[in-house]
């Protein structure tokens, strides 16, 4: 069974997707052809490099537009083929790719998987980047706002057992001087 073909601007598309892209640009191009004054290769120029620069175009029809565009100005002589941006190419995704041999597709498919476990290993450690983050927060937070911590309590135990010592010294040396000016008046008497 034939596939059915549809034709834009001498181009022959069999996806009906790719052939409403081609039409669009068509119509883009028909646009830009009516309103804009092509003679003037300053406009020419401009337009060529904001075309390429925004890859508006990508499809053969708009490929071949921007072609006719590139070469009216270097046939004009407003800027050289070298300081002239080249035509972007886009792949389209539905195409799969032709390898030229198996080690060629091999190759490939090991550094996309080697990509997408670095992608893992990267989203991996943000999270745990993340996690151990907040944790610091907590932390801090705990440590300020918290009036009462493992050091305070123990400082304050030896705080209190020195003044209790304190006390006791301070007791035991009025006991003394009393005895002591007991002891005085005593030999002050006697004498």
């Amino acid at each position: 069974m034939k596939e059915k073909e549809y034709i834009v601007a001498g181009y022959s598309f069999v996806d009906t997707h790719d052939y409403k892209e081609a039409k669009r640009e068509e119509e883009t191009v028909e646009y830009i052809k009516a309103h804009t004054d092509l003679g003037d290769m300053n406009k020419v120029l401009k337009l060529y490099h904001k075309l390429v620069e925004r890859n508006t175009l990508k499809t053969m029809v708009g490929y071949s537009f921007l072609n006719e565009l590139r070469n009216n100005i270097i046939a004009a002589g407003v800027v050289t083929q070298d300081n002239l941006p080249g035509i972007r190419i886009t792949k389209s995704e539905k195409e799969p790719r032709v390898y030229d041999n198996v080690l060629e597709k091999e190759q490939e498919q090991r550094h996309l998987a080697m990509i997408e476990d670095f992608r893992i290993k990267l989203r991996n450690s943000r999270i745990i980047s993340v996690f151990l983050a907040v944790i610091i927060i907590v932390m801090i937070i705990i440590a300020v706002f918290s009036d009462r911590s493992m050091y305070s309590i123990y400082e304050n135990q030896v705080i209190d057992k020195y003044e209790s010592w304190q006390n006791d010294l301070d007791a035991r040396e009025k006991a003394l001087d009393l005895r002591e000016q007991a002891l005085d008046k005593n030999d002050q008497t006697a004498q």
